[in-house]
Formats: C-alpha cells, sequence, structure tokens
C-alpha cells in the first residue's frame, strides 16, 4: 500500500468513529431536529452538521479527492481517490429513536473500491473491508454465512416510495413460498455490514443510492458474498440494484426473485455528474466474485 493510501485509511476510521459519536449524541438529545426532504424520507440537523464536519475535515487533509454524499451531493476531484458518505444511514430509525442505523463511508481509487467503514454507535461495532479484500468487525475477521437452504435463511429487504410497491408485493410473496423469513430493518448499509458477519443471509433492494450502497456491498463481497456488480450498472452515476447473498443461497434466492427485481428506478438524480476519471468501471478486487 502506498502512503497516502495508508494515511487516508487512518483518517477514515477516524471519521466513521467521529460520526458515530456525534450521531449517538444527537440520537439520545430530546430536542433532535427533524424536517422532511420527501414523503417519508427525513433529515435530521445531525445529517447535515455530520456531513459537513466529514467533507471539512477530507478537504483539509486531501484536498484533491472527490466526495459524493448523500445531504450535499458531488464535489469533483482532480485526484483519483472518491469518498461516498452517508452521515447517517437509517435516519427514519435514528429519528424515531430506533437502534438501528450507522454512517457508511466507503473510499474508491480509480473507480474501484478499496476500503469502506460501516460504524454501528449503538452496538459500539466498526465494520471495516480493507484494500486486499478482506473484511473486519472490531479488528477480528468476519465471514458471511455458510447455511445453504432457504428453509433457514434470513433475507433483508429494504423499500422506498421510488420503488414499485407491487415489486414489494411479489418478493415477499415468493420468498414465503420458498420458506425463507425476511426483515425490514431500515438500514441498508448496516444490513449488508450484517450479511458480511454472517447474521442475516442476504439483502435485496430494488434501488440503492451509491452513499447507502457501495461500502455495504464491498464489506459483503470481502467476507464472501456473491454481489451484483453495482458500479458496473452504473450505481455511481445514478444508483442501482443491490443483491448480496451468502454463496450458499445466492443462486437459489435469484431463482425465486421477480424480474426484474430494479422495477421502475424513479431515483433521484444526483447532482453534479461523474468526472470522467470515473465514467469506465474498473474491475472488482481480485478476492471478490460479482454474481452474473
Amino acid at each position: 500500500m502506498s502512503p497516502n493510501l495508508d494515511d487516508r485509511l487512518l483518517l477514515g476510521e477516524s471519521l466513521v468513529r467521529y460520526a458515530g459519536e456525534t450521531a449517538l449524541a444527537a440520537y439520545r438529545d430530546p430536542d433532535l431536529s427533524i424536517s422532511n426532504k420527501s414523503p417519508g424520507d427525513l433529515v435530521t440537523d445531525a445529517d447535515f452538521a455530520i456531513e459537513k464536519a466529514l467533507r471539512a475535515r477530507l478537504a483539509d487533509s486531501f484536498p484533491d479527492d472527490g466526495i459524493i454524499g448523500e445531504e450535499f451531493g458531488r464535489e469533483h476531484a482532480s485526484g483519483d481517490y472518491l469518498w461516498l458518505i452517508d452521515p447517517i444511514d437509517g435516519t427514519v430509525n435514528f429519528a424515531r429513536r430506533l437502534g438501528y442505523f450507522c454512517i457508511s463511508i466507503a473510499l474508491l481509487k480509480s473507480g474501484r473500491t478499496v476500503a469502506a467503514w460501516i460504524f454501528d454507535p449503538i452496538n459500539d461495532e466498526l465494520f471495516f473491508a480493507d484494500p486486499n479484500g478482506k473484511a473486519w468487525l472490531d479488528g477480528k475477521p468476519i465471514a458471511c454465512s455458510s447455511i445453504d437452504v432457504m428453509t433457514e435463511t434470513v433475507v433483508g429487504l429494504g423499500f422506498s416510495a421510488r420503488h414499485e410497491k407491487s415489486l414489494y408485493a411479489g418478493l415477499i410473496g415468493q420468498l414465503a413460498l420458498s420458506g425463507a423469513e425476511h426483515r425490514r430493518l431500515g438500514s441498508g448499509a448496516l444490513s449488508l455490514a450484517h450479511v458480511a458477519a454472517g447474521r442475516i443471509e442476504a439483502y435485496l433492494e430494488p434501488h440503492m443510492n451509491p452513499w447507502d450502497a457501495v461500502g455495504g456491498l464491498y464489506i459483503a463481497a470481502c467476507a464472501g458474498a456473491l454481489t451484483n456488480d453495482y458500479l458496473g450498472a452504473g450505481g455511481l452515476q445514478a444508483g442501482a440494484t443491490v443483491f448480496a447473498a451468502a454463496p450458499g443461497i445466492a443462486r437459489q434466492l435469484l431463482a425465486v426473485v421477480p424480474e426484474p427485481f430494479s422495477g421502475t428506478p424513479l431515483h433521484r438524480e444526483m447532482r453534479g455528474g461523474v468526472p470522467e476519471t470515473l465514467r469506465d468501471d474498473r474491475k472488482p478486487h481480485p478476492n471478490v466474485e460479482t454474481i452474473q
């Protein structure tokens, strides 16, 4: 690893822990300010404050790096590195004092994910995937589930107002017929980290924005999960479908997923476009297998 990458890895962990501490303090504040970005899409003062602080730290440390964040859009890069920031993934849970939310940060170099951090401040758990394609939880290696039968499978699901409602109903019906259980936990990034840790066997969402998806997909894939090629599907530009599953059940799960799983995207277009250096997605890390 280059010194520049090592320095970014140290900064990434510092940022995600700072964000977690800030989010936890806000979560416990009875005067937390909450507003609506759109129907069913909440935002809090903490979302804005955390992302603003992380952007300032990144600009001070690595001014040539690009940033895509949920609340303030894209800042273009003149260098090869790009940071993806979701200051609080699971804001509806956070705002309602339901303890399932996280901070998600991913780092890309020349269009390929090289590191990701997901921090669960409620349980003080840090999920991390490194540039060597290894996944960790609080410094210990993790691997996805070894379950290979649908009747023992728990599938995490994510849906929002921009998805076709009939798709959600159809998917739940198909999962029930297969014998699998499902959970809609409210934070896609944290659910992907839990796939990596073997706590659930899979996570599916018709469309996720890149600040939610890229870090969790990388951690899950580095832990052995089969994932879709999110970047190859144009996920950086406008988001894409997310699929991550333990290898023992991945193809069985694909066999019962309605077609097309992505439905009608109805996504919010990202602000600012995509730098030319990031338009051609590179191959994933050799330790990471994508499902075709």
